[in-house]
């Protein structure tokens, strides 16, 4: 599929679940093999993590096709592993995005950005699937304090003020701090994470994080995409402990509505921007343990 054909097929796609009343990210995307640990969708053969607006673009498939779990590879790498794609199998488009520099006609150095899509394929329809493939990706690193909650430490490590009390949940931009009501305050603990990771992805957008630009007020369209990308971010980072994503309000699905059918691409742009929140928080508040992990695989490998 073109890249452009593949921008307006997905747009169209959450237009139509948006009209319906229900994001296409608010799903509950989980491989009870994982015990509780969320899904993010992984390469079945290398076991990376896919990113961004993938994450979106693979989950909208699982949900299509009812696929149990999130694992998926290329012809190519299933050919190479022994695997076999069965024949008459419906392939799920993702996408490949490298940003680069590049000399224009003048000698300047001009930023370009190359996009390409190509087809993966869902375990479930490989035949002759090694047993070393069929273990879940780990999402949350080994190696915390025996007892401990992912998404506690998260929230304690990932370099965000939380202040609670009062009955709003806001990121201030001018104090660089998330004011939450306390946990008690909300109808479940899954409403209380969900909402506590979409003011997360909010302060990403610090110049000294993410460095986004926000709306200033409700109804401007860079805020209702901003929105967007604190519900797509929460959705992110809930899938990574646990958390099935949520919705905060109704209230915002004409103003998404409007920015989506205005561009194409902006599902996918907010997607990404979801994606480097995520990642973001995520480094912040495991970087030693991703780093010993890291170390640990170099010296299995040496």
């Amino acid at each position: 599929m073109k890249v452009h054909d593949l921008y307006k097929t997905i747009t169209d796609a959450v237009v139509k679940q948006l009209e319906d009343g229900v994001p296409p990210w608010v799903r509950p995307w989980k491989d009870e093999r994982l015990k509780g640990v969320g899904m993010i969708p992984t390469n079945l053969v290398t076991g990376r993590l896919y990113s961004g607006s993938n994450i979106l673009l693979l989950w909208m498939a699982a949900h299509a096709y009812g696929h149990s779990n999130l694992q998926y590879c290329t012809f190519a790498q299933a050919n190479a592993e022994g695997m076999s794609v069965r024949k008459g199998s419906r392939s799920t488009t993702v996408m490949f995005t490298k940003h680069m520099v590049r000399k224009d006609d003048g000698g300047e150095d001009k930023a370009q950005t190359v996009v390409k899509s190509y087809p993966v394929f869902h375990v479930s329809q490989l035949d002759n699937v090694p047993e070393k493939f069929l273990q879940p990706q780990e999402t949350v690193p080994q190696g915390l304090p025996e007892g401990s909650s992912p998404k506690v430490l998260l929230a304690r490590n990932c370099g965000v003020t939380v202040q609670h009390g009062g009955n709003r949940a806001c990121y201030i931009p001018s104090q660089d701090e998330v004011q939450m009501p306390t946990p008690k305050a909300f109808v479940d603990d899954d409403a209380y994470w969900q909402t506590l990771f979409h003011e997360f992805t909010h302060a990403t957008a610090h110049e000294k994080r993410c460095g986004r630009k926000l709306g200033r007020r409700f109804g401007d369209d860079q805020y209702a995409f901003e929105e967007l990308v604190a519900e797509l971010g929460s959705a992110f980072i809930g899938a990574r402990v646990g958390i099935s994503a949520g919705f905060r309000s109704a209230s915002y699905i004409d103003s998404w509505l409007k920015v989506l059918k205005g561009d194409s691409r902006a599902i996918f742009t907010a997607a990404s921007y979801a994606g480097q929140a995520s990642d973001y928080l995520w480094k912040q508040a495991f970087a030693e343990k991703l780093e010993e992990s890291q170390d640990e695989g170099q010296s299995l490998a040496a």
